[in-house]
This record gives structure tokens, C-alpha cells and sequence, in this order.
């Protein structure tokens, strides 16, 4: 099933901004656009390129990933790519909070350089091209 998250698109928990949508950050979203991740059940690393505060995906796509664990539905969700060196097609991924913590390195991924300026070296995350800064600037 072939699905690309809300994340980035359909800005639900957002407040209008002069015309556009900025994402209100909520303390219960631990990580930020930018940072690598490890999926702790399947094994890949990734990089954050967006996040929903609760799942944001049509029912039927929730139903296969979250595999009936309800209350994943309810918590943050993150739109991830996938490092290219953990699978051999380029993949968006969308994962729930609770199978994912921080990883070090660069992700290999193609479209890293349409989410991110550069790789920060010293705190080891992307930095955000400025439209996404618009959407997501407490990240």
C-alpha cells in the first residue's frame, strides 16, 4: 500500500500564520525534523523529515503498520526516509514513536536535499531548508 504521510502536506494540528500553517510543537513529540532515527524493530536507520502529534493516515494504512496496536494511533507518528543502505528502493516510511531513538551519521537518501540544507557535523542532525522551518520552526 502506497501512502505518503500528512506530515508535510495536511498541517491538522497547525494555527494559521499569514496565510500558511506552522506546526504547534507539543511536549509529547520527542524527536525533531532532522534527526536520525533507528527503528528499533526493523532495523534501519532514517531521517526525520516530518511528524504528526497522533497518526494522520487512512484507516486502512494505520490498521496494516500500527498491527492493531490501538493506542499507537494516539501518539506521535514520524514521517521518515530511509537510509538507502538499508533498503535497496528509496522509501518514506511512517513510524510510531515508540519504535524509534537516535541514531548518529549521515542518511543516505535521495531526497534529503529537498527537506535539508546541509548535514550539522556537531549536533548531528539536518538542517531544515527554509520552507520547512515554516512549517516545523520549534524543530
Amino acid at each position: 500500500m502506497s501512502f505518503f504521510p500528512s506530515t508535510v502536506f495536511l498541517l491538522v494540528a497547525a494555527r494559521p500564520i499569514l496565510g500558511h500553517y506552522e506546526r504547534i510543537r507539543s511536549p509529547n513529540v520527542k524527536f525533531r525534523v532532522g534527526d536520525i532515527v533507528y527503528h528499533k524493530i526493523l532495523g534501519y536507520r532514517a531521517v526525520i523529515i516530518g511528524w504528526d502529534e497522533k497518526a494522520m493516515a487512512p484507516k486502512e494504512f494505520i490498521q496494516q503498520v500500527h498491527r492493531g496496536k490501538s493506542e499507537w494511533t494516539n501518539n506521535p507518528n514520524y514521517a521518515v526516509a530511509i537510509d538507502l543502505r538499508d533498503r535497496m528502493n528509496p522509501q518514506i516510511g511512517y513510524v510510531v514513536q515508540e519504535n524509534l531513538e537516535l541514531s548518529k551519521g549521515r542518511v543516505l537518501q535521495i531526497i534529503t536535499a529537498k527537506y535539508f540544507e546541509k548535514f550539522d557535523e556537531h549536533r548531528n542532525r539536518y538542517v531544515m531548508r527554509p520552507f520547512m522551518r515554516e512549517f516545523y520552526p520549534d524543530d
